[in-house]
């Protein structure tokens, strides 16, 4: 009896160890599998969203977001004939949308408008049918005209970015040249001399103010049109350091909103030229980007954040609805 016992023992000793020499070394090989996988910023397959808003507007450029008064406002191109610029209210409480309101002024197909609150003020930017840049003052009492509407003189074959940061109203677009400018005004009226740095871009910048800095994104137009990262300092605004080049690609502009940290990092959303899904991570400095998230959305244009919460795009059925949804990253 004892005999049969201490074989028993013996053969489970050696379960043990043959366990601990096949387990263990899977195992530490899927760990270091999951941290490679991080490390080299493959997506996720989950979709970080609560199921998408549908509007009933269509539209023919990137719609964007802007928070104005306590109350998110939507704003894109409208597939009318004369693509006029349209902005509507959007209530996430209960995922609705308020009625579209047309505005006089237009811009081309494919080029939408940028919004940002500025002094209590709900600017937008847009690019003008005669290739323009201007700015005006949404105005509620006169909800169809923007105010205190500044045409430049400045050109450009895609839309504008806007954003607010420093004190300052920052208009940045890609010149006629093809590089990157950047205008500033402490009035929204009032614009200055023209910052233009030696950077090559496919298509329009996208702007996010990250703690002290102010973040410029673009696409290069190398052959793998790399998405490009330049920091603006206001000590130093004539020089965009550092630089970085990230391993993701797109022809199109990105999707930048703060990423709710202190330190300078943004939330980024992209397509790449191949693919319509829409792309979500966070920039944190590096040339990869973190926690990516590839989901089951697809737009023919450019998705946009705000506040690191919300993301719009118009969608690839065929009326091109403006969509929200919300974020989880």
């Amino acid at each position: 009896m004892l005999s049969n016992v201490a074989n028993m023992k013996g053969i489970a000793k050696h379960a043990v160890l043959v366990g601990c020499r096949v387990v263990l070394p899977l195992l530490l090989a899927l760990l270091s599998l999951s941290f490679v996988t991080a490390g080299t910023g493959h997506a996720s397959s989950s979709a970080p969203l609560i199921p998408a808003a549908v509007s009933r507007q269509s539209a023919d450029a990137a719609p964007v977001m802007e928070q104005f008064n306590g109350t998110l406002y939507v704003g894109w191109t409208g597939r009318n004939a004369a693509h006029n610029l349209n902005l509507m209210t959007y209530n996430p409480s209960n995922s609705s949308f308020g009625p579209a309101q047309v505005l006089t002024d237009t811009t081309l197909v494919g080029q939408g408008p940028s919004l940002v609150t500025f002094y209590n003020n709900l600017y937008v930017g847009w690019l003008g049918t005669n290739h323009q840049l201007n700015v005006g003052r949404y105005n509620m009492a006169n909800p169809s005209v923007l105010a205190n509407k500044v045409t430049l003189r400045e050109t450009s074959n895609n839309a504008p970015a806007l954003a607010a940061f420093n004190g300052r109203l920052f208009l940045s677009w890609r010149g006629t040249d093809g590089q990157l400018n950047i205008m500033t005004s402490v009035d929204g009226s009032s614009f200055g001399s023209k910052i233009t740095y030696n950077a090559a871009l496919r298509t329009s910048p996208s702007l996010a103010a990250a703690n002290m800095y102010l973040l410029v994104f673009w696409e290069d137009t190398g052959a793998n049109s790399n998405i490009v990262v330049g920091r603006y300092d206001p000590q130093n605004p004539l020089n965009l350091n550092p630089l970085v080049t990230l391993a993701s690609t797109s022809q199109l502009p990105v999707g930048v909103a703060q990423a709710g940290v202190p330190a300078p990092d943004a939330r980024i959303a992209w397509r790449t030229a191949s693919d319509s899904h829409i792309r979500l991570g966070i920039y944190e400095g590096s040339s990869f980007i973190q926690n990516p998230v590839y989901t089951t959305q697809t737009t023919p244009y450019t998705p946009n954040l705000f506040d690191g919460v919300y993301m719009c795009w118009t969608g690839t059925d065929g009326a091109q609805s403006v969509n929200v949804g919300t974020v989880h990253l």
